[in-house]
């Protein structure tokens, strides 16, 4: 009868994580898993079958926290914006996780698959309609714009590009939402004026498109 482990599971997926935390899924290799538990690093395969098998353990525990954080946003009013706080908190406060997560490289992933493999992209577009009495079309509109706009703050925390603290961040996502807020309302014609499409180039001022918008 082979002797039991002087670690349960639990520890040694709290060792892995801590090392992902601090030096990326990378660093979750047998060695410095056995070093830290004071082991063999062929030990650390007791409750695993491989270093892959471990690390994908880890990215499950990363996105329980991060569902956590989210959660909180979506408690938040109004909804929408609670979730980008919560989704740039949490790059803020553990950018090791946040770049597991969401700043891996994909094969021509598009951004539609991009943002329905966050996780909650239903109830965020439901929280949208119900909170600003809009229909699936504009809610879609405005998460997408938002989780764009969110997503470049986080990434910037994330790499350590630049800091910001959190009434920055909350004032900066408080006006992107009132801004897209109001493209959304203008007329399709004013909208890609405004924010051309692909392949279109935007021509006046913003303040052009408000003043013919007035007129009208």
């Amino acid at each position: 009868m082979p002797p039991k482990p002087k670690y349960t599971k639990e520890e040694l997926l709290s060792v892995a994580l801590d090392l992902t935390r601090e030096n990326g899924i990378d660093a979750v290799v047998a060695r410095n898993l056995g070093q830290v538990l004071n082991v063999s690093p062929s030990t650390v395969f007791t409750h695993f079958d491989t270093v892959e098998d471990i690390r994908m353990a880890v990215i499950e525990q990363a996105r329980s926290m991060y569902n956590e954080y989210v959660e909180d946003g979506l408690n938040m009013t109004p909804p929408l914006k609670g979730f980008g706080m919560q989704y740039v908190r949490f790059a803020k406060e553990e950018p090791r996780l946040f770049m597991l997560l969401f700043m891996q490289k994909q094969d021509h992933i598009r951004f539609a698959d991009f943002i329905v493999d966050e996780g909650h992209y239903e109830r965020i577009l439901l929280a949208a309609e119900d909170n600003f009495s809009i229909n699936r079309e504009q809610a879609e509109f405005l998460y997408h714009n938002l989780f764009t706009y969110a997503h470049g703050i986080a990434t910037m925390l994330a790499t350590g590009a630049c800091d910001f603290s959190m009434d920055e961040i909350s004032q900066m996502l408080g006006l992107g939402c009132r801004s897209f807020m109001i493209g959304m309302k203008l007329e399709r014609d004013v909208r890609e004026g405004m924010m051309p499409a692909i392949g279109k180039v935007p021509e006046g001022m913003p303040e052009d498109y408000f003043a013919l918008r007035l007129k009208k």
